[in-house]
């Protein structure tokens, strides 16, 4: 070979040389590039999962909070309904306490004015429909210094006070009740009284047997200062009588043995009943007996205990006057006891002869009152007590049912 066809040939070569090292080059520019772009498409790729993920990730997230939103609210939807049970039931239950009690309990304004009454209340105070009474002033129910005291009590419990008292009040329909009564504040969501509670409880029955009580000490001390006077005159009228010393005790003993008697019968309460006409004989027969220095007219009558427990007392107390200062505390005078029923009406008189000049005392006594007013307001009835100089007279007149009645 040449040298000329030997250069050639190099030159060949060596171009054919550049251009392997120029595709070389392409090549690994375009794998490079392939690389470069299949890992952007991952990374794309991977971004686009995470995105996903982050999404669905959110959506549970979203999904467990509407699903707690959903059970609070079946929650509250649950206790609002079981509240509203309760408030039903307490309401019902509210209202059958107002309903049913025998309290009277009234809601005021801080003037005292009324707005409410329960039914209950209604009834005790026999109000057949309250709106007539509706703002009127409380206090205004209540009579004489009663009404002061219920006008204090409003003032007390207007400033966040507690008052008590007792008193009596009528009924709208006239009937006199005593009554326990209470009044205090309603107070506001700051503590300050907004309305007045109050609640009055009948306690008529328990004033009454008070009463009877007082009236039963009252009569017992009564009855022990005269009995020793009693004692005295039964024994010094049975010595002016008696012919010797032993006609003398058995009167004595007699008499004090029906005074005992007496006595028996005003303590007793299971008394079930009794003959009127043995029941003024077995009370004055333990001042004078059986003799002729009284007149019993009547007919027989059946009486109640209560009835015969009152009549007993009457006379006996009638009697210890006639043998302390009237027609038997002389040996003459002389005692006159009648009765009659006549249509719905009875009629009692005590008529006294032959004692000494009767004067009207200058004080009226327990006794006095007994008499008069005590024990005839028991039997219904209306007594009068006449001081006439030639003897004493008491009268009792009042409804005829009322001696059979328990």
């Amino acid at each position: 070979m040449t040298a000329d066809a030997r250069d050639i040939r190099i030159a060949e070569l060596e171009a054919e040389i550049k251009e392997l090292r120029r595709l070389l080059a392409s090549a690994q520019n375009r794998a490079a590039d392939d690389a470069l772009a299949t890992a952007q498409r991952s990374i794309h790729h991977a971004r686009e999962l995470s995105t996903e993920r982050e999404k669905t990730t959110a959506a549970d997230l979203r999904s467990v909070a509407e699903g707690e939103r959903a059970d609070r609210a079946e929650a509250r939807a649950t206790g609002l309904d079981a509240v509203h049970k309760a408030l039903f039931v307490d309401a019902e239950f509210n209202r059958q306490v107002l309903e049913n009690t025998t309290d009277c309990i009234t809601v005021l304004d801080l003037e005292g004015r009324l707005e409410f009454m329960n039914p209950g209340g209604m009834r005790v105070m026999e109000i057949d429909d309250f709106n007539p009474f509706r703002h009127c002033p409380w206090p205004e129910l209540w009579q004489g210094e009663q009404r002061q005291k219920a006008k204090d009590a409003i003032a007390a419990a207007a400033t966040g006070g507690v008052e008590h008292f007792e008193g009596a009040a009528e009924t709208t329909k006239g009937n006199l009740r005593w009554w326990e009564v209470l009044v205090t504040p309603i107070l506001d969501e700051n503590g300050r009284p907004r309305r007045l509670l109050g609640i009055s409880r009948d306690i008529t029955s328990r004033h009454e047997a008070e009463l009877q009580r007082h009236l039963l000490f009252e009569e017992m001390h009564h009855r022990i200062k005269n009995t020793i006077t009693n004692t005295i005159a039964i024994t010094q009228q049975s010595l002016r009588n008696a012919t010797d010393v032993k006609a003398a005790s058995d009167a004595i003993y007699d008499r004090l043995i029906a005074l005992g008697k007496a006595h028996d019968l005003l303590i007793s309460n299971r008394w079930i009943g009794a003959d009127l006409r043995s029941v003024v004989e077995a009370a004055v027969s333990a001042y004078v007996g059986k003799d002729a220095r009284m007149t019993i007219t009547g007919e027989r009558l059946q009486v109640s205990s209560k009835a015969a427990l009152t009549i007993s007392m009457l006379v006996n107390e009638l009697s210890t006057n006639a043998t302390k200062y009237g027609a038997w505390s002389s040996g003459s005078g002389r005692v006159e006891i009648s009765w009659t029923v006549q249509s719905d009406q009875f009629k009692f008189q005590w008529v006294e002869h032959s004692g000494p000049i009767v004067q009207k005392p200058a004080d009226r006594s327990f006794g006095s009152r007994l008499i008069e007013e005590i024990l005839p307001s028991t039997l219904h009835a209306k007594a009068s007590a006449s001081y006439d100089p030639n003897g004493f007279v008491f009268k009792l007149e009042g409804p005829s049912a009322a001696l059979t009645a328990n």
